[in-house]
């Protein structure tokens, strides 16, 4: 449950009244704040747990040339760098590469959990990537050391920044 401070940010008193009473007055409830499914109050295995999850639902998109998820939870202020890419780029450029994805992608990647941290609303997710077929088919054997860095927005989490680089 997300606690008014936790989705309104640290306030005095009388600005959680305030906001309190807003909230009501909006058709909000005059109950116990507002329901936060992915913010677990600080429960570092259970944000991991549903963080993963995440993950697991973003690779699964790019796996059918689909990468609608990945885009609708990732931040407005996202940056990403990633290996062959010759600088960062932003949300809307990543949406561009959207575009570009079509047919019948043949892309065989697995993912393997390498680490975690947690500080307030922002988290790090570390993994690696082995990818043995391209989306064209071709065969390969391809391994790649990713971050995600996720922030907890309006009570969501959401891919703030990503790098990825050839693992060793």
């Amino acid at each position: 449950i997300c606690g008014m401070s936790r989705c309104f940010g640290q306030m005095e008193p009388a600005m959680n009244f305030a906001a309190f009473l807003m909230a009501a007055s909006l058709g909000g409830s005059a109950s116990p704040a507002p329901q936060c499914a992915t913010m677990f109050e600080g429960d570092k295995d259970r944000i991991l747990e549903h963080i993963w999850q995440k993950e697991m639902a973003i690779y699964q998109g790019r796996a059918n040339a689909d990468l609608s998820y990945y885009l609708s939870n990732t931040s407005d202020n996202f940056l990403a760098w990633t290996a062959g890419t010759p600088k960062p780029y932003n949300k809307q450029e990543f949406s561009e590469k959207q575009k570009a994805i079509s047919g019948n992608n043949k892309e065989i990647i697995t993912t393997k959990f390498d680490g975690f941290t947690l500080s307030g609303n922002t988290a790090v997710i570390y993994y690696t990537n082995h990818r043995t077929r391209l989306p064209d088919g071709k065969i390969v054997d391809q391994k790649y050391d990713n971050i995600h860095v996720w922030v907890n927005e309006d009570c969501s989490w959401n891919v703030f920044a990503s790098m990825s680089r050839p693992a060793n």
